[in-house]
């Protein structure tokens, strides 16, 4: 495989894995609201409204950081590092999706927290490389 490639396929990997869970999720949208007998919305189906934002949660923020990883490998980041990204990104979701299921208590999970805080890191680190990457281009 040409060098150049490896962040592209490295990419593709993690973005097949991270639909796979928006699917996975989606299709758990939909047999709960067969479940309830719910069309649209939650109705009062707390369940349901869980694993509603648990989907729609991954859905929000899975396009952006693709977005972002595509364009670090185009313009050059390393796979190691694309790798790292959709590592952090996959299992910052799963993590969120375990979390915002658990029901009680006043606080967030700490599944729920851990996944928010690498969902977050992913896209902070992402997008300081990106303005790095682009200031060295213009500079350049």
């Amino acid at each position: 495989m040409n060098a150049s490639m490896e962040p592209v396929v490295a990419l593709a990997f993690w973005a097949g894995l991270n639909l796979l869970v928006t699917l996975v999720l989606a299709l758990n949208v939909t047999r709960h609201r067969l479940r309830a007998g719910v069309a649209v919305g939650a109705g009062n189906d707390l369940e349901l409204e869980r694993v509603v934002r648990a989907h729609g949660n991954n859905a929000e923020y899975v396009p952006g950081a693709i977005v972002a990883m595509t364009l670090l490998a185009l313009t050059g980041t390393s796979a190691l590092t694309i790798h790292c990204l959709g590592g952090a990104l996959l299992l910052g979701r799963l993590l969120h999706a375990h979390g915002i299921h658990i029901i009680g208590g006043d606080a967030p999970p700490p599944t729920r927290v851990a996944g928010n805080l690498l969902t977050w890191s992913v896209y902070g680190i992402s997008a300081v490389a990106l303005i790095a990457s682009a200031l060295t281009q213009f500079s350049g």
